[in-house]
């Protein structure tokens, strides 16, 4: 199956990225489970928000590295009956990436901007293009955010290039922040990576890096995104053995009742993040 990922562009630093659009046209028929997380990942997060502005009794401010065509808030615009404003108090997303500041197509915009589209005003939002290889410094006060995420970014850039902007986005976020990571879960090797990845981190070396002292980073929760099911089916029989079981085998088989393959490899990789292709780690700021 042809992949949705659109021209390969490498930066300075030897940092790469590509667009990806999963807007309903492109991605009819094209259910992989990368695809399929994707979407799991931007309504988790909306969801979170939700949750974060209800704790706090007011809207959140919020940064995004890597923002793409800022689609957690598409989708929190789309599938969600709360009222906006109070749920978002403000938005800073940064990306490489110049296309970020377009309008998609089928959303109104007078001037083909992104920022003058009338949905994207309930966000109070703006984006900043910067390459955080060169400057990891976002353009925000101290202590001024709630919630950051940045999902599918740090396996494009070199392996040093990613401490200096979690350091700088630990600085902006307030005590008691939210902060949502979601990238690839690798050896460290550079063997048969995607060929817009630079260097994908293994499990236990991202949960070192999330978990600096420094920061004072606390993980909350972390989850796999989509596996192997092979892998997955190796892990369980370790389970099996060791006598702890997460997933219950009966558990399994009705899941593979009811859902395709595609799908049964992100629902079922829920609770063996080790061994999935990829994780999402929540975390807060102590």
């Amino acid at each position: 199956m042809a992949s949705i990922r659109k021209t390969l562009e490498e930066n300075v630093n030897d940092s790469k990225n590509t667009r990806m659009d999963i807007t309903s046209g492109n991605m009819l028929g094209n259910w992989r489970p990368d695809e399929i997380t994707h979407m799991t990942r931007y309504d988790k997060i909306s969801s979170l928000c939700i949750e974060e502005a209800k704790k706090l009794g007011r809207p959140i401010d919020v940064l995004e590295a890597g923002c793409g065509e800022v689609w957690v808030l598409r989708n929190l615009y789309k599938a969600y009956t709360v009222k906006k404003s109070d749920i978002i108090g403000s938005y800073r997303g940064v990306d490489i990436d110049p296309a970020c500041l377009n309008e998609k197509v089928g959303y109104s915009s007078p001037t083909g901007f992104l920022k003058d589209s009338t949905w994207f005003a309930n966000f109070n939002g703006q984006i900043d293009i910067q390459d955080l290889t060169v400057n990891p410094v976002f353009d925000l006060p101290d202590n001024s955010i709630d919630f950051f995420w940045t999902t599918e970014v740090i396996e494009h850039m070199g392996r040093e290039f990613i401490a200096p902007w979690l350091d700088d986005a630990n600085r902006v976020l307030r005590p008691g922040g939210l902060i949502y990571v979601s990238t690839p879960n690798h050896d460290g090797s550079n063997d048969k990576l995607p060929e817009d990845h630079v260097y994908e981190w293994g499990f236990e070396e991202l949960k070192e890096e999330l978990e600096d002292e420094t920061r004072g980073w606390k993980i909350q929760s972390v989850v796999g995104t989509f596996c192997q099911l092979p892998k997955l089916k190796k892990a369980m029989a370790q389970d099996e053995d060791d006598h702890e079981w997460r997933w219950w085998p009966d558990q399994f088989e009705l899941l593979e009742e009811r859902y395709g393959r595609q799908f049964l490899r992100v629902i079922a990789a829920t609770f063996y993040p080790e061994v999935s292709n990829n994780c999402a780690w929540i975390l807060r700021k102590i």
